[in-house]
């Protein structure tokens, strides 16, 4: 409001039908402190209107701004035509005023260049892998909106102080879903409810360990895969040390989860773009890291031995079974980078980096399946419940460093 006009696009009603704003009514202080007070008829950002904001003028700025820094954008869209469908396909996006501020939401906080990035590799994965021009709009929006649901969630569920509160991870989880209805609430255009889906599915699992429907690969589209495999690049590229080699890290130990073309040809990317600069305290560090990862691994194995020894509910031995699952298929993903034979490996720089980005990958995956355990919980018996919280609480407790 302090840079631009907020105006009132439609009529706001409240539930009795009462016009709390008529149309064409720009918005005032006053307003904003009276409206959270009211249950509205629609939702707000279907009603409100931004016209001085250049939505398109703003995402060509930013998206050259990424062409020009991001060096897996280079490569992935080194073709001049894919790079100018990309281009196209920003420059005719469907933007009502309903998607118009929400992108403003998402330049307020800051997360507008996550979003774009997104939507960019997804366009680039599915370009490079074949998908029909028709998908790309659909991706293309999807992509860009697809964290839409974190800006309803209170601000400490998505800070970095967050911790590993299963309450605040179960706020968290819910993100996908908010996003999803609040897509199909917003005016209309083409395939809304495609793209909706997309937003709903883009942390979901081709094996069924995503969320929050936990859906299996026949269940999901392929703008909601691709867009998946894209959100984790993204997170990664804009980590602050190392990208490339913890893409590569991440990519190689997922197996059966991400959309196969698309992790096959990032992987090809990456090989072009990694390099390693490791130092001697870093490999000293990694050395470390790895020691107390397997010490953890073997807490956490001696704990899953216990409960089977234990008198669990039909409910009890499906979850134990189900977390014996994943614990196992994150020890195969540990053994696969090579790293249990440390001291031989450590020898050389490169493999030192990828021992030291490979614990903390493997330490990020054994804390969130104590995040799922812990939420699983909620529908065991207070026996069950009981003789599952040590194993939940040294799962949760799984270091995650910074670095």
């Amino acid at each position: 409001m302090a840079r631009q006009s907020i105006v009132v696009e439609h009529s706001l009603a409240a539930t009795d039908g009462s016009i709390l704003l008529n149309s064409g009514q720009t918005l005032q202080n006053q307003h904003v402190q009276e409206l959270p007070q009211q249950l509205l008829r629609s939702p707000l950002e279907a009603s409100l209107a931004l016209p001085d904001f250049a939505a398109h003028a703003l995402l060509q700025e930013k998206c050259q701004h990424l062409l020009s820094n991001q060096r897996l954008l280079q490569v992935l869209l080194e073709k001049t035509a894919h790079r100018h469908a990309c281009l196209a396909v920003l420059e005719n996006l469907p933007l009502n005023h309903s998607l118009t501020i929400l992108l403003a939401m998402l330049e307020e906080q800051e997360q507008l260049d996550h979003g774009l990035l997104c939507c960019l590799i997804s366009l680039g994965l599915a370009l490079r892998t074949g998908q029909s021009s028709i998908l790309l709009e659909q991706i293309a929006l999807a992509a860009l909106f697809h964290d839409i649901g974190e800006l309803y969630l209170s601000p400490r569920t998505v800070s970095p102080e967050a911790g590993n509160s299963a309450t605040l991870w179960r706020h968290r989880m819910a993100h996908p879903l908010i996003g999803y209805r609040q897509m199909r609430q917003l005016g209309q255009f083409t395939h809304k409810e495609t793209v909706a889906l997309a937003i709903l599915q883009h942390h979901e699992r081709l094996d069924g360990s995503g969320y929050p429907r936990r859906e299996k690969e026949k269940e999901l589209g392929i703008a909601g895969q691709i867009i998946a495999v894209a959100d984790l690049a993204t997170q990664l590229l804009l980590h602050k040390s190392h990208p490339y080699q913890r893409l590569d890290i991440a990519l190689r130990i997922i197996p059966g989860e991400f959309h196969r073309p698309s992790v096959s040809l990032l992987n090809r990317i990456i090989r072009q773009l990694s390099h390693s600069n490791a130092t001697a305290n870093g490999m000293a560090q990694a050395m470390e890291d790895l020691h107390a990862l397997l010490k953890h691994i073997g807490t956490i194995t001696h704990q899953l031995l216990n409960l089977q020894e234990e008198k669990l509910s039909s409910t009890g031995q499906i979850t134990l079974s189900r977390c014996m699952s994943q614990f196992d298929g994150i020890q195969r993903s540990l053994f696969s980078t090579g790293m249990q034979s440390g001291n031989q490996l450590g020898q050389e720089e490169d493999l030192q980096l990828e021992i030291m980005l490979a614990s903390q990958e493997i330490n990020w995956r054994l804390r969130n399946l104590g995040r799922d355990l812990s939420l699983t919980q909620d529908r065991l018996g207070p026996d069950d419940c009981m003789l599952f919280q040590e194993l939940s609480s040294t799962l949760l407790d799984t270091p995650v460093t910074a670095s």
